[in-house]
């Protein structure tokens, strides 16, 4: 029993190490910089792996595709969770919470938390958390109770923190977090991993978090 254990573990282990070449690869060509689909996904993906294997490379190879986010971010890029700024300032404030990264949110978030005020979310019809009021609700619940930022100020305006008062009379606020098993769902369907999608969500990077962190 203890042998099969022993070479459970090893194929597993084959297999991580197999997804993160392949990441490495081909990460940088992604233009999706988002959460779901896009570099902010695999920068958490790295984070744990280069934890988990004790190799810094990894921790290294995120902090580069992190550089690359930063440098990418673009006046058009979506307010949303899936794929735009909300979901790459939860990415950076996990990171944050999670020690995979020092520093003041206040600092790191702040162009991103002007962004996000621009938009009129009274006017959002749309409440799914990928494109919607769900998704910039996380960001901003996430932001609110964050433990790396100044308590002595308060990251939104009053008027945009009104603004989620008037909406929650009709809007059903939902959970305070959410967890990175929502984000992932299923695994990629196929044998080959280079058929799978790369990000978190049913991609290279989301089986690797099922495998070593959930």
């Amino acid at each position: 029993m203890k042998s099969e254990q022993i070479q459970t573990k090893t194929e597993k282990d084959e297999m991580l190490l197999r997804i993160a070449r392949h990441l490495i690869l081909n990460a940088s060509f992604l233009t999706d910089l988002g959460l779901y689909h896009g570099k902010m996904g695999i920068v958490l993906f790295f984070a744990h792996y280069a934890r988990y294997t004790g190799e810094t490379i990894y921790d290294e190879f995120a902090g580069e595709l992190l550089d690359e986010i930063f440098q990418e971010i673009h006046d058009e890029i979506p307010i949303n969770f899936e794929s735009g700024l909300c979901g790459i300032g939860w990415g950076l404030e996990y990171l944050l919470e999670n020690g995979f990264m020092e520093g003041d949110s206040d600092e790191i978030l702040f162009e991103i938390d002007q962004k996000v005020m621009e938009k009129d979310i009274q006017r959002v019809k749309d409440q799914s958390i990928k494109t919607g009021l769900e998704g910039i609700y996380y960001y901003v619940n996430k932001r609110l109770h964050s433990k790396n930022r100044n308590k002595a100020t308060i990251p939104f305006d009053r008027s945009y923190l009104e603004d989620w008062v008037e909406i929650g009379k009709k809007f059903v606020v939902p959970e305070d977090k959410v967890l990175l098993s929502d984000i992932i769902g299923e695994l990629p369907e196929g044998d080959s991993i280079t058929e799978w999608q790369l990000g978190l969500e049913r991609g290279c990077a989301g089986y690797c978090f099922k495998k070593i962190i959930l």
